[in-house]
């Protein structure tokens, strides 16, 4: 599965796709990613095979029940249940699982995460609206102890820090009710005018990070997921 090339906004991290440098900060349609508009996982997906296999498991994935760090950052991954009704989910798998060239959190604002070569899997996802429209990107990482995990929180905060006050206007943060205790949220325009909010929680060894433009779609699948987070067992995950 090829990954969604990332933005300026982001820069090497994967976590919104395909924009021009015109476009900073924009999700991509369907057709720029590479894929038309569908309301179906599947055929959004540039392969669309790994992608619905991935998406599909995913959505059939009982935190309750997970029994590595790996099955617990799958069941945090965004679902289409997370979102609107008539919105859906694109997955973009890893190629073979291989981290090596699939930056997390690195290229932020050039800010500097150790923390990426502590990884041991990722599940990134983008939700798109009922148009077919990319308009929500998320990645569900998992770590090889709880301890990496919440460095990465704080590496995350910590090279946002760093953005250029001329490129990012930072705005108060937007609403956190029923995220994790641990959880971070951002909110902040681009010089674009693009506004885009930022909502990272860590539970042990897992962090799910989901970032938009609207903030109460943004907010209510990070709650979602943040109910799937804490059903994780304690045990797996190191919580």
């Amino acid at each position: 599965m090829k990954l969604l090339r990332p933005p300026a906004l982001l820069v090497s991290a994967v976590l919104l796709a395909g924009c021009s440098a015109g476009d900073a900060g924009r999700p991509p349609t369907s057709t720029e990613a590479g894929a038309p508009p569908s309301s179906s996982a599947a055929a959004t997906s540039v392969e669309p095979g790994p992608a619905a296999d991935e998406a599909a498991a995913a959505a059939a994935a009982d935190p309750a029940t997970a029994r590595t760090a790996q099955e617990a950052a799958l069941a945090s991954a965004l679902r289409a249940a997370d979102l609107p009704a008539g919105w859906s989910v694109q997955a973009n798998p890893v190629p073979d699982g291989d981290l090596a060239d699939a930056p997390s959190l690195a290229g932020i604002c050039s800010g500097s995460v150790p923390s990426e070569a502590r990884r041991t899997a990722k599940f990134p996802v983008t939700g798109l609206d009922a148009a077919g429209t990319a308009v929500l990107a998320s990645e569900a990482i998992s770590y090889e102890t709880a301890a990496d995990a919440e460095r990465a929180l704080s590496e995350l905060g910590a090279a946002f820090a760093t953005c250029p006050p001329e490129d990012y206007t930072f705005l108060p943060g937007p609403p956190t009710a029923g995220l994790l205790p641990d959880s971070l949220a951002i909110r902040y325009e681009l010089s674009n005018g693009v506004g885009q909010v930022v909502l990272a929680q860590v539970r042990g060894a897992v962090l799910s990070i989901v970032i938009g433009e609207e903030p109460d779609t943004t907010l209510a699948a990070a709650q979602r997921i943040a109910d799937r987070m804490a059903r994780l067992p304690a045990a797996v995950i190191g919580a």
